[in-house]
């Protein structure tokens, strides 16, 4: 029987639907399910996931992990600013933090009690004198002596040279000064600059004779500023 002429139509192919094939394919082997439970033999494996699935067995609990083994510590301890220590121990730590325990050690004997006072004493010395000595260069200006000096006789139409010393403190600063002469004249007011540790100056005054005649003549060194001092120098003019 064929279906339209191009296929044979088998019987069980019939389009019934409450049909079931009755011929078994020779190459289909039976399966588990085919086989009868008298001849069902189980196998090694299938007795392995019946027993895991009927039967299951207490929870293994796994096994702890080995713990770490301690680091062993360093002997030579590395620290100091930006250099971490070599070992990573305890001790390292506490040392790099200034916690270690330091060693043992003897407990510095303390001074004597005449030594630490005369010590005290000995700084406010010290420190009085150098604010004694800063108060001499730093300060101001002061006129310590002065003095005055010449020839005792000038000849005829000479030149007589009248030389003061001014000594000062040593201080930085400016007098004003002027001389006087005898015969009513004076150089008017002047003035001289110190620079600071210069401790003496010398100021000149030159007077000129002309003309025969006798004549005794004095000169004054008179300063003003900062404070008033006073010298003198005389000599005698001869010209026959």
């Amino acid at each position: 029987m064929t279906d339209r002429g191009e296929r044979p139509v088998v019987p069980w192919e019939l389009p019934e639907p409450a049909l079931q094939p009755t011929l078994q394919d020779p190459d289909v082997q039976p399966t588990i399910r085919d086989v009868v439970d008298a001849t069902y033999v189980p196998t090694a494996l299938d007795a392995h996931w019946t027993s895991t699935d009927s039967e299951p067995g207490p929870e293994t609990e796994p096994e702890p992990a080995p713990a770490p083994k301690p680091a062993p510590e360093s002997e030579v301890l590395h620290f100091g600013p930006g250099v971490p220590p070599l070992g990573l121990t305890d001790t390292a730590v506490d040392v790099w933090h200034g916690t270690g325990e330091r060693g043992s050690r003897k407990a510095p004997r303390g001074r004597p009690h005449w030594l630490r006072r005369y010590g005290l004493a000995a700084a406010v010395l010290v420190i009085v004198l150098a604010w004694l000595l800063w108060q001499r260069q730093t300060g101001d200006l002061r006129i310590t002596q002065v003095t005055a000096q010449t020839s005792s006789v000038l000849g005829c139409d000479g030149t007589a040279e009248v030389v003061a010393v001014v000594n000062t403190n040593g201080a930085a600063g400016t007098f004003t000064y002027e001389w006087n002469r005898s015969d009513g004249t004076s150089s008017g007011p002047r003035e001289e600059r110190l620079g600071k540790g210069q401790e003496e100056t010398r100021l000149r005054l030159l007077w000129t004779f002309h003309g025969k005649g006798t004549s005794k003549a004095t000169a004054w060194l008179v300063i003003k500023s900062p404070s008033r001092h006073t010298a003198s120098a005389s000599f005698a003019y001869t010209c026959r």
